[in-house]
């Protein structure tokens, strides 16, 4: 026989290697099992680890995905505590995490989770020291009932923190990879992986329920303390001022809602009664003792029909949405008005209205609220300059902020389709029948440009002899009005109206508020698109039916229209109450926020007035005189159940020079300068504040406070708007200062964006901070601002909608989240917002959220309030 030793070590022969480049000796034997198979190397068999292994992910069959797929759907079935989680368990996540002894297991992977139980001894377990991860123990092996809850302060670091470690699988491996602490389970919540720094031999972490004090530098530690204190601060000015949720007397249950809102077609309370009762007599005599009768009820197996109970009607004719606007309005039934209250009112030294509870601490000077004086107002105020401008703060904010926003994109990466196959199962809805509310929309522009054009025709061709304006010393009537133009019913056109700012507005906005004036006429905008006008707002007041009757055809869009109080005269109020009362504008589908120009500069011009004071008497002196005895201003008390708070609005771009050391007070503010956006601001909250406490006081609905705020300008109105602001409109400019927009999320402060909107004055769409603000988590919903110039079609809401989602690529879930913080950011009452949501809708995280209402999945919200928790914590 020949010998072939010397031709091994002279031929090259190719032996093969493992992934590793190590040669393999032998190739396993085949099992007669294995008959007709080809042997496994060492290479390809399945590692038991809890990390991601490449290869034999890339060798998952099409098979194996399915298998693998239809376990994680029956063990979701069957209840595992982490089929929920709002962070998808990944190919690699133990399959049996839950269990009274826990161990690590490839979910992927038949075999080894045959294996599970016979690994489980195999684990090795020790005490844990900070900084020492070799000798950490497998979290894994902990029973569940000895665990340390989520955020549990009593627990010690070490029951809190633990590394996932398995010495024997990480031989041959980065050790690096190990270095991760895995955050223990809580009762109900998600296993979440956190990201941790290696720092030396200590770890910085994020994971709530760690004691900082090992580990936090003293900079961090005072950055955390700057956070804190701004979050105390506004927390001050929110609580003082009655803005929180529940300080309103219309969020609680016994609210009474005229006209009520219509009943809701399907009675949840009814269905549930039946499917029980169906339930039950299938267990007693089989699938047929019960039949379910659309029309006429339940029938028994006797064939008897079973009686509907009696629906609760507050009258026997119930108008019909869309139809027959304002008429199930009646002012007689809401007589006799509250009677006069025994509190006193008046305005002070310092430009604030001052609420006493009688006359004697009228005297003594002791209201029942002490508001923050001006001068303590900015005192907070550069307070929070200060620490938004701090340099390490700043970074401090971004970095966080780049997190959250890298977190939410790893989210959606790992939950599209569990939450698309979630939304998928929800019977009924989808986005467009889940509500959602236009939170910021001017009254005046809230009709598309060819609905106005349409009326305005329809004006033309069936009244042109009415008198409708007193100009120049004579009436004249609509047809000697357009005759004064040259232009007739034929001519009017979309491009004739030209009232959309699309192309000549950008960064101008004198041009944009001149798009109001149909035709380029003022005299126009005054018959058309005014309250107060020689035909007292008839016209304004029959295009609103009509915007109103489509908004309840289609159910599921709300608005909270912004109409204006100049401030130049007391009689503005009554004015307006009376042309809402008496054109009957009520609909379950509106409520009204109050903006106030900030127009002291032209009203001072005009010798309209002397001082700022008299801007604070006219605005707020009639709600002071209706609040303490309602028969005074009847029409204004009626209107102002309806209305949700104030809003302060104006081009933002001006420049505001600081011509004072120290500001003076409203009395002697004479000079021809406007405030500043602060001083206006201020002014507006301590007033609402004294009016809130009396109205509180006395069971009357009280205000928010809803400016406009960062579309353009100074960074300067963001820090005004933390202070004492429920939530604000716009918010452009939070993108350029991240203290503030970090604090803006912390706090969870409403932003009503309008991109379309800000396209064309201020921010090209592509730029539009949006998205990012959605992603890192801010509560922000979409609005339209103003329909007449922007919008084309006759949903402007539904239009916002559909654009956003074209360009950012939203999906439903998406869209239905917007929507649901559309309606929590509004100033709907709560048993409304209950009936949309669901019951506890005001709630943080899942508890809160019924998705068959808000077709938003739980995993979501969940996602979205656990990472705010781990956020606070810190």
């Amino acid at each position: 026989m020949a010998d072939t030793s010397d031709d091994e070590h002279h031929l090259d022969i190719e032996r093969p290697r493992d992934r590793r480049g190590v040669e393999i000796d032998e190739m396993p034997e085949a099992s007669p099992s294995d008959h007709g198979k080809q042997p496994v190397l060492r290479r390809d068999k399945q590692r038991k680890t809890a990390y991601y292994d490449y290869a034999s992910e890339k060798q998952m069959s099409q098979t194996d995905a399915k298998l693998f797929y239809q376990s994680i759907q029956r063990d979701g079935q069957a209840g595992f505590p982490d089929a929920n989680s709002p962070i998808r368990r990944s190919h690699t996540f133990p399959v049996n995490f839950g269990g009274e002894i826990e161990t690590l297991s490839r979910a992927g992977s038949l075999r080894s989770r045959r294996s599970i139980h016979s690994n489980t001894q195999n684990l090795s377990s020790s005490s844990l020291a900070l900084g020492h991860l070799d000798k950490s123990p497998n979290p894994l092996t902990i029973p569940s009932s000895e665990r340390t809850t989520f955020g549990d302060s009593n627990a010690s670091p070490k029951a809190q923190r633990h590394s996932i470690r398995e010495d024997d699988e990480y031989e041959d491996g980065d050790p690096d990879v190990s270095d991760h602490d895995f955050e223990p389970k809580a009762p109900g919540r998600a296993p979440t992986m956190l990201p941790i720094s290696r720092v030396g031999t200590q770890l910085v972490s994020g994971i709530p329920g760690v004691d900082p004090s090992a580990t936090i530098s003293p900079e961090l530690a005072e950055i955390y303390s700057n956070i804190q204190k701004v979050l105390d601060i506004r927390h001050k000015y929110i609580r003082l001022s009655l803005q929180r949720d529940g300080d309103n007397p219309k969020d609680e249950p016994g609210w009474n809602i005229y006209p009520p809102p219509p009943e809701p077609v399907w009675d949840e309370d009814k269905a549930r009664s039946l499917s029980v009762r169906m339930a039950r007599d299938a267990d007693i005599g089989g699938s047929d003792a019960a039949i379910m009768d659309g029309q006429t009820g339940m029938k028994d197996a006797s064939g008897q029909v079973e009686p509907e109970p009696p629906r609760r009607r507050a009258k026997t004719w119930v108008r019909k949405a869309g139809q027959d606007i304002g008429e199930d309005f009646d002012i007689s039934d809401l007589e006799p008005l509250p009677e006069a209250s025994d509190m006193e009112f008046r305005l002070d030294d310092h430009g604030v209205y001052q609420v006493f509870e009688n006359a004697k601490s009228a005297e003594l000077d002791s209201p029942i609220v002490n508001v923050p004086t001006i001068r303590e107002f900015y005192m907070d105020l550069d307070q929070l300059l200060d620490i938004s401008s701090d340099g390490p703060s700043k970074s401090f904010a971004f970095k966080r902020l780049q997190y959250l926003e890298g977190k939410f994109n790893l989210y959606a990466l790992l939950n599209e389709y569990q939450e698309m196959a979630e939304s998928k199962r929800v019977p009924h809805r989808d986005f467009y029948n889940v509500r959602k509310v236009d939170t910021h929309v001017h009254h005046s522009a809230c009709m598309n440009q060819k609905h106005l054009l349409r009326f305005i025709k329809s004006k033309m061709k069936r009244c042109p002899d009415e008198v409708v304006i007193f100009r120049d010393g004579k009436h004249l009537t609509l047809r000697e009005v357009f005759e004064s133009i040259n232009l007739t019913a034929y001519d009017l056109s979309i491009d004739t109206l030209d009232m959309h700012a699309h192309t000549d507005s950008f960064h101008r906005f004198d041009k944009f508020n001149l798009k109001y004036n149909p035709i380029g006429e003022s005299r126009l905008r005054t018959i058309f698109l005014k309250t107060d006008n020689f035909i007292k707002g008839r016209y304004l007041a029959e295009v609103t039916k009509e915007v109103i009757s489509d908004l309840e055809s289609s159910k599921y869009q709300m608005v909270e229209w912004r109409i204006s109080i100049y401030g130049r005269e007391m009689s503005e109020w009554d004015k307006l109450a009376t042309w809402v009362v008496d054109n009957k504008l009520f609909s379950h589908n509106v409520r009204w926020l109050i903006q106030v120009p900030r127009l002291y500069d032209v009203f001072k011009s005009t010798r309209l007035m002397e001082t700022f004071e008299q801007v604070v008497r006219n605005v707020f002196q009639p709600l002071f005189e209706v609040t303490k005895d309602p028969t005074s201003h009847p029409n204004l008390h009626i209107f102002l159940q309806r209305v949700i708070g104030f809003d302060s609005v104006d081009d933002e771009s001006k420049a505001e020079r600081r011509i004072y050391r120290k500001y003076p007070l409203p009395k002697d503010w004479n000079t021809t300068q406007n405030p500043p956006y602060s001083y206006w601001i201020y002014y507006l909250f301590a007033n609402i504040t004294s009016l809130n406490h009396w109205r509180k006081h006395r069971g009357f609905n009280t205000f928010l406070l809803r400016p406009h705020c960062g579309e353009a300008g100074d960074t300067d109105h963001l820090a005004a708007a933390v202070l004492c602001c429920h939530s604000i409109s716009h918010g452009l400019l939070l993108r350029k200062v991240p203290m503030m927009q970090y604090i803006f999320y912390l706090d969870e402060i409403g932003i009503a964006m309008s991109p379309l909107s800000n396209n064309a004055l201020f921010l090209a769409y592509d730029r539009n901070p949006f998205m990012q603000y959605y992603k890192r988590g801010l509560n922000v919903s979409l609005s339209t601002d103003d329909p007449l110039q922007f919008a084309f079609t006759k949903e402007p809401l539904i239009e916002e909608y559909s654009v956003a989602a074209q360009i950012y690529k939203l999906n439903g879930v998406d869209m239905c989240e917007l929507a649901r913080n559309s309606v929590l950011q509004s100033g709907f009452e709560k048993n409304i917002k209950e009936r949309w949501l669901g019951k506890g809708c005001g709630e943080k995280g899942p508890m809160g959220n019924r998705m068959e209402k808000s077709n938003v999945p739980n995993r979501r919200v969940a996602y979205r309030h656990e990472t705010l928790m781990e956020e606070l914590s810190m």
